[in-house]
């Protein structure tokens, strides 16, 4: 277990990066995801429509005209938010999930690098 002030460091550090913030929360959601592949069914739905409002936030996000990202970034993170919204939208069996889980890993490393 981790001391109290280890825990703070910690929190204070990532509250003062917003990237690490993001990447927190993509890793988070990855990891329910891969604890639900052992679980029910309704662990991997829950999982999964988790993974599904992570996804329409980054695509609510990059289309707000106040982002402050360059106009090139927002178009191709909201394209991959399209992709990947279009392949949630497949019944779960047809889902293609591996694909699924390394575009996530990969925004995830992305934001922590």
């Amino acid at each position: 277990m981790r001391r109290p002030l280890d825990l703070y460091r910690h929190t204070r550090l990532l509250a003062s990066n917003t990237k690490a913030l993001e990447a927190q929360v993509f890793r988070r959601v990855l990891y329910q995801l891969e604890l639900a592949q052992q679980g029910s069914e309704l662990e991997q739905i829950k999982a999964l429509a988790d993974l599904r409002v992570l996804w329409l936030t980054v695509s609510g996000l990059v289309s707000d005209p106040d982002n402050h990202l360059p106009a090139a970034l927002q178009g191709n993170l909201q394209q991959l938010a399209v992709a990947v919204l279009r392949e949630l939208d497949l019944p779960v069996a047809e889902q293609d999930r591996p694909w699924l889980v390394q575009v996530s890993i990969q925004i995830a490393e992305g934001l922590e690098a």
